[in-house]
């Protein structure tokens, strides 16, 4: 009986413990299974921002252990250990609230294997390459593919990280050199582009062997990408640690090859690609290292700020991003240190037809300025004692123009010009003399023609072999640029005009009290074929003196001279 009761409770005891293995075992498989869910991590609301962000990824359909847990049994149960352990440590509240994981890059490659060869890639706009990334020492530091993948991108999850780029190709170079050549990422598009108030075609980059910094900025910020000394504190409080700070080799060595430590973490942003101008400040630019407050009436006026009276007004090529340098540049004969505009400048990326438009920029500059520091002086003879605010103001935009040079903004410096004409007129006024008259022929409309061609008005030409005045048509008749030319869009090849001679008849014709030598001045040097032969005019408009003597004008078609009219004198 004995036996058999003995015998009884060592089977029960043995299916007892085979039971509660079994059981064990089961509960480890569904553990296993349950812990490797993308759900189970995002039940802890620490995780949440990460799962939630996950969930948006390229990885959606990659469950977080396949990327978390790096290949091998080894790496297997030391993860699920782990998992364990913070498990446990939420149950009891003993967990931390900066949750931290490293990506092993054979967890990366077990999908992502053949980015090592598949060559260049676009990412945006710019070309990449892996290969050279993974496999070469860059900066003497071997990185990893979470050094450019990461999750500091908010709201993205093991996304690039492109301020991270930005800092490895920047951070102590050359601008335009090296790691920091445009063309190292970037292809030059080619496309037209509007920006601000202006047009530019990409092709006349590689057209004009113009360089991409001339408009577009580099690295920028004062910064530099450093490290604080005191970023170390939120990680580490050793002493012994804090005093390797200065040991780079040993911190990137560390922090980056060996842990995947987001740079960012501990280095500065740099930034780059952002206008050079950002929110339209004060026109800095690399020359502000040297150039500061010498300069700022420059930059104030190619900003289009710092007038009194006149609101602000940009520059078209400061809306475009166009920094100092794009204007000013090294040229022969002068010295290496110092980068001058000419009209060189202008040519440089509009081609050589804006030679002429930047020399009658500065001359309208000049002559405009000069008249108006007459005006400005004989008006403060009037005030000997103290002058008034309205003609400070006056000198005030006036020395504006003259020492920030106003081909910097035209547009700009003639509505300063004009405020200051009024404000001298307003002084004169309380002073009781008489006003006195804008010293300049004013174009009596607006027209977008006139961002570029400023001072037409004043600009003489040669039309179908007669002169040609501008003003006369702009002042005098006020006839809109588009009355005789096409807009660039229109035009093919070198056209301008919209009609040949004719087109100027339908209007200097339809007068029949014109004066017809304004035009046909050199007809009287010349003879004319005739029914009788040649025929000299300056023999029979002495004899006339009246052109329509000889020639009728019927709805502006002049019609030549006929027998019948030959016959009353001859």
């Amino acid at each position: 009986m004995k036996y058999l009761l003995s015998s009884t409770r060592a089977r029960w005891m043995t299916y007892s413990a085979s039971l509660l293995a079994a059981t064990g075992l089961i509960v480890l498989v569904l553990m296993v299974e349950t812990s490797s869910q993308p759900q189970f991590c995002g039940s802890c609301h620490i995780m949440a921002p990460y799962y939630e962000s996950w969930k948006t990824s390229s990885h959606r359909d990659v469950p977080c252990v396949d990327c978390h847990i790096s290949p091998g049994i080894t790496h297997e149960i030391r993860k699920k250990w782990e998992a364990l352990s913070m498990v446990t440590s939420y149950v009891t509240g003993t967990y931390g609230t900066n949750p931290w994981a490293e990506i092993d890059d054979a967890a990366c490659l077990r999908c992502h294997q053949r980015r090592l060869l598949a060559g260049e890639e676009l990412f945006g706009d710019v070309l990449f390459n892996h290969g050279p990334h993974l496999t070469e020492l860059r900066h003497g530091k071997k990185l990893r593919c979470t050094s450019c993948h990461s999750q500091i991108v908010q709201g993205q999850h093991i996304s690039v990280t492109s301020p991270t780029c930005i800092l490895c190709h920047f951070k102590g170079e050359t601008t335009a050199v090296d790691t920091t050549r445009c063309t190292l990422c970037h292809t030059v598009p080619e496309r037209t582009v509007e920006k601000g108030m202006v047009s530019f075609n990409h092709g006349d980059v590689k057209r004009f062997d113009m360089k991409c910094e001339w408009c577009h900025s580099q690295a920028s910020g004062p910064l530099e990408g450093t490290v604080p000394r005191e970023r170390c504190f939120t990680c580490h409080n050793e002493s012994a640690r804090l005093e390797q700070y200065d040991q780079h080799q040993k911190m990137h060595q560390v922090h980056v090859t060996d842990h995947k430590v987001d740079c960012l973490n501990c280095h500065l942003e740099i930034q780059h690609g952002k206008p050079w101008h950002a929110e339209a400040a004060a026109a800095e630019s690399g020359c502000g290292g040297c150039h500061r407050s010498g300069h700022s009436p420059q930059r104030s006026l190619y900003a289009g700020v710092g007038g009194r009276g006149v609101p602000p007004m940009p520059a078209p090529m400061f809306l475009a991003g166009v920094a100092c340098e794009g204007c000013h540049i090294q040229l022969p004969g002068h010295e290496a240190d110092t980068a001058r505009a000419t009209e060189i400048s202008c040519m440089s990326c509009h081609g050589p037809r804006y030679r002429s438009v930047y020399q009658q920029w500065k001359a309208i500059t000049r002559d405009r300025t000069s008249a108006l520091r007459m005006q400005l002086q004989s008006t403060t003879s009037l005030f000997p004692a103290e002058e008034p605010p309205s003609l400070s103001d006056a000198r005030y935009n006036l020395e504006l123009v003259e020492k920030g040079k106003g081909v910097h903004n035209l547009g700009y410096s003639f509505a300063l010009l004009q405020e200051s004409h009024r404000l001298i007129n307003e002084a004169r006024k309380n002073k009781g003399s008489r006003p006195l008259s804008i010293p300049w022929p004013e174009v009596p409309y607006s027209s977008p023609c006139l961002k570029c061609h400023q001072g037409i008005e004043l600009q003489e030409a040669s039309a179908f072999g007669q002169r040609f005045s501008h003003e006369s048509h702009v002042v005098g008749h006020k006839l809109e640029c588009d009355v005789c030319h096409r807009p660039h869009e229109e035009r093919t090849s070198s056209e301008v005009l919209r009609f040949g001679s004719e087109g100027c008849a339908a209007c200097h014709h339809k007068e029949k009290e014109a004066d017809c030598r304004q035009c046909h001045s050199a007809i009287m040097e010349d003879t004319v074929p005739s029914f009788r032969g040649d025929f000299a005019h300056f023999l029979h408009v002495e004899m006339t003196e009246e052109c329509l003597s000889c020639h009728s004008i019927e709805k502006g078609q002049i019609y030549p001279v006929d027998r019948e009219t030959c016959s009353i004198c001859h």
